[in-house]
């Protein structure tokens, strides 16, 4: 686990973090990114998204795949379900998203 303080990047009052409810709790500060993609599909193209929260690992629900998350304040505000869950070791993780119908 990685021993930094990793709170600066989570709180409320730092640049570009979302406020979101996340698996029911709410008020857990995020890092919200949407990545674009255009790709050659016949004459046309396609184009797509794909939104994703990064947040400390504590803040992860025990099984987060299918989870609603809902972005309340910042960028991305909206209502997710939770796709892809992809810790990366260091006490962070990333929620790959997707539009809730």
């Amino acid at each position: 686990m990685f021993a930094e303080d990793l709170t600066p990047f989570f709180d409320h009052d730092s640049v570009g973090v979302s406020v979101a409810t996340v698996g029911g709790v709410a008020g857990i500060g995020v890092q919200f990114s949407n990545g674009y993609a255009l790709g050659n599909v016949g004459a046309l193209g396609m184009a797509s998204s794909q939104p994703a929260i990064t947040l400390p690992d504590t803040a992860v629900p025990a099984d987060p795949v299918g989870s609603a998350v809902v972005i309340t304040q910042g960028h991305g505000v909206g209502n997710y379900l939770v796709a892809v869950h992809e810790p990366d070791g260091s006490g962070i993780s990333v929620l790959v998203l997707e539009v809730a119908p």
